[in-house]
């Protein structure tokens, strides 16, 4: 059932979406339906009751997704104003995976939760803890909260868009992943349970970690330009927020698929204990 549900929440997003961006997404005949349909059965399959795929085959699956969408976006020019804006395959790509990162942990955390009240020393919280970071994030990908906030606290204290001010945005993406840390480190003993799953969150946190960094080098070229000079200088200029949708891209699905993998474990612990309760 709970499969089902999460299957239906993202295609109704998918499709909400879709029609708000539907002027862009028709550059390329809605073709970008194949990949979103075939990362909605895949979040499916993750969730379903027999249990995730193998590791590998998520991984892989989510890389043909992947490609899939930043060929349709370019191959078909469907952005407002340039590839991987807001308003692309790409995009949406990104947020189907943020939501369901968070679907899968709510997964993992309905696995392994205590009986009884909730309570947030349970060192299985950390997976609620991370469904909602992940909803959040989604939330994020598509209506630009960061962004929102970075502007709002600069025209508030009057800070301007300029020098270090101008990026507060790409500071609270940052900010974002030390929160994630200071939280997995808080809850490392439950953690530690999941090895495989945090081998694949410490490569999904490097793409994140590079993600950040080109977005915010990207703001202006004058880094580029002294580095390089001016013709590469822009060159480079001109990548770096492609350089920043991609790795952001790539994170989310080392998060997706160590997710997978943790629920799959998950899944074996409870299994295995059921078992050896049955047999006391």
């Amino acid at each position: 059932m709970y499969a089902k549900a999460c299957f239906a929440l993202l295609v109704f997003f998918i499709m909400l979406i879709t029609l708000q961006n539907a002027p862009y997404l028709a550059h390329g005949y809605m073709l970008h339906a194949a990949p979103m349909l075939a990362l909605c059965l895949l979040a499916y399959a993750i969730l379903r009751a027999d249990g995730p795929p193998a590791t590998s085959r998520v991984f892989w699956a989510l890389a043909v997704v992947a490609a899939t969408s930043v060929a349709l976006e370019l191959g078909f020019a469907m952005y407002k104003r340039k590839p991987f804006d807001e308003n692309g395959v790409v995009t949406l790509t990104s947020f189907a995976q943020l939501l369901s990162s968070s679907f899968v942990s709510f997964a993992i955390w309905r696995r392994r939760k205590n009986a009884g009240r909730f309570r947030l020393t349970d060192k299985s919280s950390i997976w609620l803890i991370i469904a909602l970071g992940f909803l959040y994030l989604a939330a994020d990908e598509e209506i630009l909260l960061h962004e929102g906030a970075g502007h709002a606290v600069n025209k508030i204290f009057g800070l301007g868009e300029v020098g270090l001010w101008a990026h507060l945005d790409d500071m609270l993406v940052g900010l974002y992943g030390v929160v994630g840390v200071a939280a997995l480190w808080l809850y490392r003993r439950e953690l530690l349970l999941f090895p495989a799953c945090v081998r694949l969150l410490a490569v999904g946190f490097v793409f994140l970690v590079l993600s950040v960094a080109a977005d915010a080098a990207s703001h202006r070229p004058d880094f580029f330009v002294g580095l390089l000079g001016p013709q590469r200088g822009m060159t480079a200029y001109n990548l770096g927020e492609d350089v920043d949708e991609l790795a952001k891209l790539i994170s989310e699905m080392f998060f997706l698929t160590g997710f997978s993998s943790g629920l799959r474990v998950a899944r074996g612990r409870t299994g295995a204990a059921a078992g050896k309760k049955a047999a006391a």
